[in-house]
């Protein structure tokens, strides 16, 4: 009798159900992700985490200048700006830089720091930044349109006699400003920027710039969630 029903109970028992394959666990990106994929401008001024912007321009009263600059974290713009003469073993260097204070879907809020280089005298063997120019900056972009706005000061270098002995000078920090226009894409763009500083005779700068952005970091652009 057990038998009988040991038998029974093997035979009229349901099957067993099939194996479920593993279940991926989703998790939320990271904040550090979350913040790189937030929608932000292509922005003349502030460069996106790991972009490295290489950029000609040509203008007054530099002539032209050579630029390179990396973007850190979406805040912080970095780089060199300078000129490379026949002659030289080196090119000659100085900083450029920009930090961002907000950056939203269109608007961007920030300040950037840009020397202006003159000709020297002789007008062929060096360039010099005779004017330092510390702005605060405003600007706004949608698709491949941005257009910005400065305003700030200007630190410039005034010969105290002969403008063609630059020993002899003093330094005047004045009104400053100007504005920027560019059209392209988050790869390659052109652009026109204008400075002025306020004075007898008042400052200009002009040039126009074609820079090319290649992405380092290679950050996903990703939101929701992801598996990991």
């Amino acid at each position: 009798m057990p038998l009988f029903v040991l038998a029974a109970s093997l035979v009229l028992a349901p099957p067993a159900p099939p194996e479920r394959e593993p279940i991926t666990r989703l998790e939320p990106i990271t904040r550090l992700e979350h913040w790189f994929a937030r929608p932000k401008p292509i922005s003349p001024r502030f460069l996106d985490h790991g972009t490295l912007e290489l950029a000609l321009a040509g203008g007054t009263p530099h002539l032209y200048r050579l630029e390179l600059r990396v973007g850190l974290f979406d805040m912080v713009s970095v780089g060199v700006t300078g000129h490379w003469l026949p002659g030289q073993p080196w090119p000659q260097l100085w900083p450029v830089g920009a930090l961002a204070f907000w950056r939203g879907r269109m608007f961007e809020v920030g300040a950037r720091y840009q020397p202006v280089l003159f000709p020297a005298v002789d007008h062929a063997t060096t360039f010099e930044p005779q004017a330092h120019f510390a702005l605060a900056c405003f600007t706004i972009g949608s698709g491949i349109f941005a257009a910005g706005l400065d305003v700030g000061a200007a630190n410039l270098r005034v010969p105290l006699v002969d403008p063609s002995r630059p020993t002899e000078f003093t330094r005047q920090t004045l009104f400053g400003g100007g504005f920027v226009v560019r059209v392209g894409n988050e790869w390659i763009g052109a652009s026109a920027d204008a400075l002025a500083a306020v004075r007898e005779q008042p400052v200009l700068v002009f040039e126009v710039k074609l820079d090319l952005r290649f992405d380092l970091a290679k950050v996903a652009r990703r939101s929701g969630r992801t598996p990991r």
